[in-house]
């Protein structure tokens, strides 16, 4: 099979985990089994770091959407588009861009039918384990607010999400309130297993007790996140990059739109096409 250069590279960088002489196909082959996780292989090999084997799983999925993209093959909920998206990302990785074209790289767009709000009822008690991406936005930090949620099977398909206005707070706030309707959408949808992924690094490291959470009001949220954490077989959270949540993104800032353009023209906006909005970045934390 010949490959381009840019996944060729990707091969290259999935096959190795760095500061490890350990392949990565053996630490697969560990989680294969039917008792294998991370830290086991981290035990197992000393000389591997979480950190650095999660990016080469990060590598390791680029080379899978790369050889996807180059064999015309793409999920359905990955959208108009995400062919050509996936080469590009790809590419990216394999070759950094200079800081200008970085700044120019454009985010996803989505219908509005795509970000309309569902819950797929005959899979309702049918999903054991589920992936569910998450985001909050706010208007002025605080401002007016907005929550994305949408959830998927592990085998990429979207079974449910969530986008709603939630008045006025802070980014934050945001953040946590889309975490926990997250859960309480996995609570309703009969899920046990539940995989959340969230660009917001700080609610992820306060969430995962590395950061500590100075806001009261925070701290309530926090607690009520993890007591519905506890009512899951199984539950954990991951920060992923912002560029890995543009749908979620989008459903968080597709009702601040709405409310944006609505005093200008006397109605909801009908557009074709809902680019992204910008929200506020993550406010200060501490260990």
């Amino acid at each position: 099979m010949a490959l381009t250069p840019e996944t060729r590279k990707l091969l290259q960088q999935a096959l190795k985990i760095r500061h490890s002489e350990v392949p990565l196909h053996r630490v697969l082959d560990i989680l294969a089994t039917p008792d294998g996780d991370i830290s086991e292989a981290v035990n197992r090999f000393r000389d591997i770091k979480d950190p650095d084997l999660r990016r080469a799983f990060h590598h390791c999925a680029l080379l899978l959407r790369a050889l996807e993209a180059e064999a015309g093959l793409r999920p359905a909920w990955e959208g108009d588009g995400a062919t050509r998206q996936i080469s590009r990302d790809a590419a990216q990785e394999a070759k950094p861009a200079s800081p200008s074209k970085q700044s120019a790289k454009k985010s996803p767009r989505f219908r509005p039918e795509d970000l309309q709000p569902f819950e797929d009822e005959t899979m309702r008690g049918a999903v054991p384990i589920a992936k569910i991406y998450v985001d909050g936005a706010s208007r002025g930090n605080p401002g007016p607010a907005g929550i994305g949620v949408v959830a998927f099977t592990m085998d990429g398909r979207k079974i449910a999400q969530i986008s709603r206005h939630i008045g006025t707070t802070t980014n934050n706030m945001a953040e946590y309130t889309a975490l926990i309707e997250a859960l309480l959408l996995a609570q309703r949808m009969g899920i046990q297993q539940v995989y959340i992924l969230s660009d917001s690094e700080l609610m992820v490291r306060q969430m995962t007790g590395a950061y500590k959470i100075k806001s009261a009001d925070l701290f309530e949220k926090a607690k009520q996140a993890q007591a519905l954490a506890r009512t899951f077989e199984k539950f954990r959270i991951d920060y992923i990059g912002r560029e890995h949540n543009a749908l979620a993104d989008a459903l968080s800032t597709a009702p601040l739109k709405t409310i944006k353009s609505a005093p200008d023209s006397g109605q909801e906006s009908t557009g074709d096409l809902l680019p992204p909005l910008d929200d506020n970045p993550d406010e200060g934390s501490s260990l």
